[in-house]
């Protein structure tokens, strides 16, 4: 299989034995990596990742060796527009947990003001009509 790697690393089989190594001097070239390599669960995050570019077709592979540089930095995009989704949208979810917090802190401050404001009525009421016996 060929491949044209961005890092370095190592492969390995479900057993732990070593299948290939990816060493400097290969990245960014085209080198030619056992089959079994994609038993390795790093290869699937790697590819997903975009520091390992597997072609799947002649026209792929072309591509690849005219400009190298090309597919990692379209990978690179992908990684940064996932980021800020991301990103974004965990500041919603924040926004409104903190929205919701604002709401129930506001609501049990009034409930105070509320029973106090009830309490000098029922107050005042009972001092009107201590007034009116005498």
């Amino acid at each position: 299989m060929l491949v044209v790697p961005f890092a370095c690393a190592e492969f390995h089989d479900k057993s732990g034995n070593v299948i290939h190594r990816i060493h400097a001097h290969e990245l960014r070239n085209i080198t030619e990596v056992p089959d079994a390599i994609v038993q390795d669960p790093l290869y699937a995050l790697m590819v997903e990742e975009g520091s390992l570019k597997a072609p799947e077709s002649k026209i792929d592979l072309k591509a690849l060796e005219n400009d190298p540089d090309a597919a990692i930095a379209k990978a690179e995009k992908r990684t940064k527009t996932a980021k800020t989704a991301k990103a974004a949208k965990t500041e919603k979810t924040e926004t409104a947990a903190k929205t919701e917090k604002t709401e129930k802190a506001e609501k049990s401050a009034m409930e105070p003001a509320k029973t106090e404001n009830a309490a000098a009525a029922a107050e005042a009421k009972a001092d009107a009509g201590q007034n009116d016996t005498k």
